[in-house]
């Protein structure tokens, strides 16, 4: 596999990336998504991460402003609204005539996904900095990770302050784009002691407390916290 050698050809290639997974995957994995993108042309995220102390990069690349954030509302098969990231697995990091491993990962090599009962624009927000802080401060996310907040994850009353990166099983772990795959992170809004119940007892458990409470994968801002 080979991105395409001259600029022209090459530009196409990665615009085809990009419709690709939007237009195609995003349908399949989500059902009917919006076409209304939130940018982060929209937000100061990404100047907010420049000046803080963890910025690893002096200046702002324009090919950022143009990724953002898409809605899924509920489907008959999904019934919950869906918010994922477009644009962490652009192939921003290729080259034309670049040769690709068949098992690369398609630029960061994943997208992030929120799913919640209610209509909201905090998700959208908190992704969008996420995106920023991925972008800026060249940290990336995994499965199993902890990623805690300041304040509380909507910004209003909750007392969950901070996601968990886990697999939907409800869906495909992955998808496939020319220019390689990408991984499908979900993001869990939990409490700080459900972060550190996560941390000495495993994911897992704590997923399945989250699965027996009823939430599941879905954030739940007014829920309570589970019993650990």
């Amino acid at each position: 596999m080979k991105a395409p050698e001259t600029e022209e050809d090459f530009v196409q290639w990665y615009e085809d990336c990009w419709a690709d997974r939007d237009e195609v995957e995003y349908p399949k994995l989500f059902g009917a998504i919006s076409e209304e993108v939130f940018t982060l042309e929209q937000t100061d995220a990404l100047q907010a991460w420049l000046e803080s102390e963890l910025a690893q990069v002096q200046e702002l690349d324009p090919n950022w402003l143009p990724l953002g954030v898409r809605v899924a509302p509920p489907s008959e098969q999904y019934p919950y609204w869906s918010y994922v990231t477009s644009g962490l697995s652009n192939p921003f990091t290729v080259a034309p005539g670049t040769e690709l491993d068949e098992t690369a990962s398609s630029g960061i090599g994943y997208e992030m996904v929120i799913h919640t009962a209610e209509q909201a624009q905090w998700p959208v927000l908190r992704l969008l900095d996420m995106m920023a802080y991925n972008l800026v401060c060249l940290r990336a996310f995994a499965l199993n990770h902890r990623y805690p907040v300041e304040g509380s994850l909507t910004g209003g009353e909750t007392k969950l302050n901070g996601f968990i990166f886990v697999r939907d099983t409800s869906r495909p772990a992955e998808f496939t784009l020319p220019s390689g795959k990408v991984q499908l992170l979900t993001l869990v809004g939990v409490t700080r002691n459900e972060m550190a119940f996560s941390r000495s007892n495993g994911m897992d458990k704590l997923m399945a407390k989250l699965v027996d409470a009823g939430t599941g994968f879905i954030t739940h801002p007014e829920r309570e916290e589970v019993k650990l």
